[in-house]
């Protein structure tokens, strides 16, 4: 919501409004405080789970970027695919420790699911962070939704921020498809803006400039929408099913001699 609220034409009464709190989740740190500058209003940045694993907010007390830190009393650890616990700056997945006698999460009949959620009494967010040397936490992406591209790690959430900042774009989706060279390749989802055309190869420039080369996608679809849940969560799985078809549009095929910088 706020990249597309930034991309409105500015006018000079954006800051005359009732407005002085805004409650943000995955604000994009290079547009906190331009955007509390331009409409005079003040992000705590927050993230929680619907299904439990503790909560936090910064409410100004923490950098900007960062979600702060989970509550007194909450012990709490990020970790790797097998649980070890991950160095200071590193991503890993948040995990919260179940209170001896607290009920554990269980999904309406699905015990699998369950036992997934929690292991050795630790419950998994199924979200990526890394902290800081104070502790304050910085959301990185669903862990269903980061990507592996040639032995490089790539946040779908990153991938989205930079593409979202182009003129055209009102908003988009970067999830993984098969490589015929194993691991992932990017692929998005683009929604145009109203009464504006998307130049394909104009956009991967622009990638191309703003992110990590083994970052830049390489398939696109120009979609009309893009669909969500009724929590406004992105339905990606449902995306990755489709994957690739003919109508989608091949940054290698269409762009053979473009270079990307290392």
């Amino acid at each position: 919501m706020i990249p597309i609220l930034m991309k409105q034409p500015e006018k000079p009464d954006d800051a005359d409004n009732p407005v002085r709190l805004v409650m943000s989740a995955a604000c994009p740190a290079n547009l906190w405080e331009a955007f509390e500058k331009r409409f005079g209003v003040t992000i705590w940045e927050g993230y929680g789970a619907v299904d439990g694993a503790g909560g936090m907010t910064n409410l100004g007390n923490a950098p900007v970027g960062s979600v702060g830190k989970p509550a007194a009393g909450v012990e709490w650890k990020l970790v790797d695919d097998e649980g070890n616990e991950v160095p200071q700056g590193q991503v890993g997945e948040f995990v919260t420790l179940v209170p001896e006698g607290r009920p554990r999460t269980e999904y309406y009949k699905d015990p699998k699911a369950s036992a997934e959620k929690v292991r050795g009494g630790w419950h998994h967010s199924g979200d990526l962070f890394y902290a800081d040397e104070e502790g304050n936490l910085y959301f990185v992406d669903r862990k269903s939704d980061f990507m592996r591209r040639r032995g490089e790690n790539i946040s779908s959430f990153e991938v989205e921020n930079v593409i979202e900042k182009h003129p055209a774009v009102a908003e988009c989706a970067a999830f993984g498809v098969p490589s015929e060279l194993g691991e992932d390749e990017v692929m998005l989802w683009v929604r145009v803006k109203p009464g504006m055309e998307l130049d394909l190869k104009d956009l991967i420039r622009h990638c191309a400039e703003n992110m990590a080369y083994f970052m830049v996608p390489r398939y696109i679809d120009i979609v009309e929408d893009i669909p969500r849940t009724e929590t406004m969560r992105v339905k990606k799985g449902d995306m990755k099913k489709r994957g690739v078809t003919e109508r989608t549009w091949d940054r290698e095929k269409e762009m053979p001699d473009l270079k990307l910088k290392k």
